[in-house]
């Protein structure tokens, strides 16, 4: 007798782990988002927004005082002077600066600056110029801080100056600022 071999086919259903490709979209669109947020916040209404101003300022020198070497001279120099700034609004003007010359000729100015408005608001700076001497010399201020409509300033700008007489100073500057909420 011939055994007679039945085969029979068994189809498998197997199902498989869910590999989460809906949960890893939602991780990838989550990241997303608060990877936009973070950087949006940088750009954040809330924030203070840069102002830009200008002055243009003249002063001279109320004291200054010389130490030599062997390389070059270096003056102490206080000044005392104003600002026009804005629509015609004056300000007064007090620095202490350093002005030296380099055995090659460039003159060097570094120090600080306060200037005082008829409110009482005050803003304290501090500068860095250089230049060839008896021509335009640019450089940088900073704003360090500032009473009443100024306290809590921040921000730089270029300052260019002239010096037409020994110890005469005239200068314009451009600064972008901004005053921290209170």
């Amino acid at each position: 007798m011939s055994k007679a071999r039945k085969t029979c086919v068994v189809t498998e259903s197997r199902r498989y782990p869910d590999t989460g490709s809906g949960k890893s979209l939602r991780i990838i669109l989550l990241t997303g988002a608060i990877g936009v947020l973070c950087f949006a916040a940088r750009f954040s209404w809330a924030q203070t927004s840069m102002e830009l101003i200008r002055w243009r300022e003249f002063s001279c020198a109320r004291q200054s005082n010389q130490f030599g070497s062997r390389i070059t001279s270096v003056d102490g120099v206080q000044r005392g002077g104003f600002i026009v700034f804005g629509e015609g609004e004056f300000a007064r003007l007090w620095s202490s600066t350093v002005h030296t010359t380099s055995p090659e000729g460039k003159e060097f100015c570094q120090g600080f600056v306060m200037y005082d408005f008829e409110d009482g608001s005050s803003i304290l700076a501090k500068i860095d110029i250089a230049g060839e001497p008896k021509t335009k010399q640019v450089g940088t201020i900073i704003f360090l801080a500032g009473t009443k409509r100024f306290k809590g300033i921040s921000g730089r700008g270029t300052i260019s100056s002239w010096i037409p007489a020994k110890w005469d100073m005239y200068a314009e500057v451009e600064a972008t600022y901004s005053v921290s909420s209170r």
